[in-house]
C-alpha cells in the first residue's frame, strides 16, 4: 500500500466509523461534513457532474473563490480515486443497491439558495464520481486491521520487518568488521615486533659471533 496522507487517513476512519454502525455507507455519508454549502450534482442522464457553490461564498470573497473552488475540487476526486484504490486492494467493495437514477444530488446547499455552477471537465473524474456517488460501500475485515495496525497492510508490517532485520544484520557486520580490524591491526603490530626481534636478535649473534672468533 502507498502512504497515505492524514486527510486521507481521515477519510479512511470516517469510513469505519459509519460502517461500525449502519450498513448503509455511502460516499455521501463521509463527505457530508465537508460539503458546507455546496452541492455534487449527477447528471446520469448527460454523463456530466456539477458542483454548485452557493453564491454566498463568492461574494465573501470573488478573489480567491477561484482557489476554493478548485481545492475543494481536487479534494473531492482524491476521495474518489482513494475509494477506488482501496476497493482495488481488496478492502471493500462498491455494490449498486439503489435503482438507477437520471439525476441526483447530495450536499448541504440550501434549498432555492442563489449558486455559481462549477463543472467537471475532466471525463475519467467524471465517470469516477457517477460510478461511485449511489453505490453501497461494503467494508471486508482487511480494512480493519489495515486502520488498527497503524495504516499498514501485512505485507507493509513484514515489509518493515525485513528492513529493520537487514539493519540489524547491517550493524552486526559492521561490528565483525571493526573487531576483525582491530585484530588485524593487532596481528600486523606482532609481526613487526617479531621481525625487529628476530633483526636485532641476528645482529647480536653475529656481533657476538665476530668478537669470539677475533
Amino acid at each position: 500500500m502507498r502512504n497515505l496522507s492524514q486527510q486521507e487517513k481521515n477519510f479512511i476512519t470516517k469510513l469505519l466509523r459509519i460502517a461500525n454502525t449502519s450498513n448503509n455507507v455511502f460516499m455521501t455519508n463521509i463527505v457530508y461534513d465537508e460539503l458546507t454549502n455546496v452541492d455534487i450534482y449527477l447528471n446520469y442522464e448527460h454523463l456530466k457532474v456539477e458542483y454548485r457553490f452557493d453564491k454566498v461564498l463568492y461574494d465573501e470573497d470573488p478573489s480567491m473563490f477561484i482557489d476554493y473552488a478548485r481545492d475543494f475540487s481536487w479534494k473531492i476526486i482524491k476521495y474518489f480515486k482513494l475509494l477506488k484504490y482501496l476497493e482495488n486492494n481488496m478492502m471493500l467493495f462498491l455494490y449498486q443497491e439503489s435503482p438507477s437514477e437520471e439525476n441526483a444530488r447530495f450536499g448541504r446547499l440550501i434549498k432555492d439558495r442563489m449558486f455559481i455552477s462549477a463543472d467537471i471537465n475532466d471525463a475519467d473524474a467524471t465517470a469516477l464520481i457517477l460510478e461511485c456517488s449511489k453505490k453501497t460501500i461494503v467494508i471486508n475485515q482487511s480494512i480493519r486491521d489495515y486502520v488498527a495496525n497503524d495504516f499498514k497492510t501485512e505485507d507493509d508490517i513484514k515489509h518493515f520487518e525485513n528492513i529493520n532485520l537487514s539493519k540489524e544484520n547491517l550493524e552486526v557486520a559492521r561490528q565483525s568488521l571493526i573487531v576483525a580490524q582491530r585484530s588485524l591491526k593487532k596481528v600486523h603490530y606482532t609481526i613487526v615486533l617479531t621481525l625487529i626481534i628476530f633483526v636485532i636478535g641476528t645482529i647480536i649473534n653475529f656481533l657476538i659471533q665476530k668478537y669470539a672468533g677475533s
